[in-house]
């Protein structure tokens, strides 16, 4: 009892000094009050999660987008002489598929996603930062809620229970999951589908460690600016 005391108090100073935080990124100042301990932790670990995995989707966008160029024009030139390549189209659509996920992840960790700046031309410091505070900490509830729609669909209990026969699986729940195919080359779509709690995840992170830099807890990072200079 008094070891869950003393973790209930933790928190409540966590949350005290993240709440203090907001309030001093709003107003713009200087001083950020600093979080020592395993809160200070949680938010090294969470920026270099999020750093870790920007590392892995930008080659990996990069390779789909390779690979959507690819095929497309592999089915033109082949076109030229009247013959139509069918699976080269539908690998064009689901690395292009794949490629939107990825990049949607890797736009949002460097703030580049598309955005509606209306309010934000009110030339207000205070206003554009509490957007800002806003928009990371919706962007994280909406992975975290994407997070569990997978958990859902997945049915990963179900599927357990059903001693992971798949036939017995689908008669229980009528979730075709883990048998649809692609209706040309005949590829399972469970494994393309994986990409959703992916994204789930990824963006969670990049959304949340956004937060933490709106809120000072880490400093920010001139991440458009790395990116520019990788493709040019």
């Amino acid at each position: 009892m008094g070891q869950a005391n003393t973790l209930c108090r933790q928190d409540a100073r966590f949350g005290r000094r993240v709440l203090r935080a907001a309030f001093i990124a709003i107003a713009g100042g200087a001083t950020r009050p600093p979080l020592f301990g395993a809160p200070m932790f949680a938010v090294r670990l969470v920026r270099r999660l999020s750093d870790g995995i920007l590392a892995i989707e930008r080659p990996l966008l990069m390779g789909l987008m390779a690979c959507v160029a690819l095929f497309v024009l592999m089915n033109v030139t082949f076109r030229l002489f009247n013959v139509t390549l069918a699976w080269a189209d539908e690998l064009a659509v689901l690395a292009m598929t794949l490629a939107a996920f990825v990049g949607a992840s890797v736009m949002l960790r460097a703030r580049i996603d598309p955005a509606v700046l209306i309010l934000h031309e009110l030339k207000r410091p205070a206003l554009t930062r509490a957007l800002r505070l806003i928009v990371s900490a919706l962007a994280a509830m909406f992975g975290l809620i994407l997070i569990w729609l997978c958990w859902r669909w997945f049915n990963l209990v179900g599927l357990a229970a059903a001693g992971f026969d798949v036939a017995a699986f689908e008669s229980r729940t009528f979730n075709f999951l883990y048998t649809e195919k692609t209706p040309v080359m005949g590829l399972p779509y469970f494994w393309f589908f994986l990409v959703m709690p992916w994204f789930g995840l990824t963006i969670t992170l990049h959304a949340v460690t956004n937060l933490f830099e709106d809120l000072g807890l880490t400093p920010p990072t001139a991440l458009v600016k790395d990116l520019r200079a990788s493709e040019g």
